[in-house]
């Protein structure tokens, strides 16, 4: 049988009328939890596209390293990804989260160290660090990257009522498309008139920011957690039962397939697209980064001031359309606007697909199986660097047009595939 989930606003006018953001002052927990998010995310951004930058300028301008060096950051997730939700549903998630924080944060600041002692600015590079350095690093944050990201998805439940959720997860996902547009224009502008110098010092400081705003945050609504004598490999087992035979849930997953293989790997390589095709620097791909947080923002505010005007399967299914359209149209343009709006429509489109899939998760799962759904609902992230690594080797033997228009012509034909099959999606509110 398929699944109903209950509208955001319920049958509730008033609700309606004054949309999702009284949910951040409602809900003190919730507000902690949704600030916090903004500096994870700002941090994530930043870091993505000045490794991206860097490793360009190591590497002389290899398409296949510096789309690998990005994309690495979440190849720890095949591994990791799974134990860290099983942790989620047994430990304290928000103290989980800190103490991985902290580590980012000083992983961030041992890497930006290492960025000081080299002279970036002579041809060749002359110092300490090498463009492998960067892959390390990347690796390193990927680690906490696995168990931060699945860990966090399951607090926002924690901090309302389960009649709010929709709204503070719609709100909640404001953070990647607002940070999208700050973090890549902050950052490339930053390189562009100081270097490479003070991007990870910034970065590291975002996550002490995001320790010092957790402190006084609880969890009120976490359902209980029962005493277990279970080991993790039972629990982990549990975890994939439930997802497996739940199809709903199956079929959802299987969705964020696309978005992880497809529309991230796009923006990892922005760096290449915009040197070889638009004859650009960092500045500009800076802005071309932010064009896709651009789209999302107009997506958030229209979903978190109004909600879903229609079901939330249906406009689900659109979303991973819509994405890999304005993908193709991307591949196509040689002028720099024209890649800035179709860029835009793709942060648009991924971000109503994002946060719809996310809610419809997360209302139907029980929160003592949260933390392992999520991961798994994660698990795909690990994938993404696979999909870098072949979109970056194509680029470098093809051309970024052409690469951009065979996996957008792919990935169109799979959306299209599933929103005939996956008739549980199509028919949930």
């Amino acid at each position: 049988m398929a699944h109903r989930v209950v509208s955001p606003t319920g049958n509730d006018p008033s609700a309606r009328r004054r949309g999702n953001f009284w949910i951040i002052s409602q809900y003190k927990d919730f507000r902690y939890l949704w600030i916090g998010n903004f500096f994870t995310v700002g941090a994530q951004w930043i870091q993505i596209l000045t490794v991206g930058w860097l490793v360009l300028q190591l590497t002389d301008g290899n398409a296949f390293l510096t789309g690998t060096a990005v994309g690495i950051r979440t190849l720890p997730v095949l591994l990791i990804g799974p134990w860290a939700g099983v942790l989620a549903d047994r430990v304290d998630r928000r103290k989980l989260v800190m103490v991985t924080q902290v580590y980012m944060a000083i992983s961030a600041v041992i890497f930006a160290l290492m960025v000081l002692a080299t002279d970036l600015d002579v041809q060749p590079v002359t110092g300490f660090l090498q463009w492998w350095h960067a892959f390390i690093y990347m690796g390193v944050s990927g680690i906490a990257h696995s168990i931060v990201q699945p860990v966090r998805q399951t607090m926002v439940p924690n901090t309302v009522p389960l009649r709010d959720l929709g709204k503070a997860l719609a709100l909640n996902g404001m953070a990647h498309p607002s940070m999208r547009i700050v973090g890549p224009a902050i950052g490339g502008l930053l390189i562009a008139t100081l270097g490479f110098n003070w991007n990870f010092f910034i970065e590291a400081g975002f996550y002490v920011t995001i320790v010092l705003i957790y402190l006084p945050m609880k969890l009120p609504y976490r359902e209980e957690r029962l005493a277990t004598n279970a080991s993790l490999l039972s629990s982990m087992k549990e975890g994939l039962a439930y997802v497996v035979k739940e199809r709903t849930i199956l079929q959802l997953i299987v969705m964020a397939f696309i978005p992880n293989l497809v529309f991230q790997p796009v923006v990892f390589v922005l760096p290449i697209f915009t040197t070889e095709v638009l004859g650009r620097g960092a500045d500009a791909g800076g802005i071309l980064a932010a064009a896709v947080g651009a789209g999302g923002i107009v997506a958030a505010i229209i979903i978190a001031g109004r909600g879903y005007i229609f079901r939330r399967g249906p406009m689900t299914l659109m979303g991973l359309i819509g994405g890999c359209f304005f993908i193709l149209l991307f591949a196509q343009s040689t002028w720099y606007y024209a890649s800035m709006a179709a860029l835009a429509g793709l942060g648009f489109f991924q971000y109503i697909f994002r946060v719809g899939n996310n809610t419809l998760i997360q209302t139907i799962v029980p929160d003592a199986l949260r933390g392992r759904v999520m991961s798994i609902y994660m698990l795909d992230n690990g994938l993404t660097p696979l999909a870098t690594m072949a979109i970056s080797y194509l680029i470098h033997i093809w051309s970024p047009g052409g690469a951009y228009t065979v996996i957008a012509a792919i990935s169109s034909a799979l959306a299209l595939l599933q929103l005939v099959l996956f008739r549980r999606v199509r028919v949930l509110e």
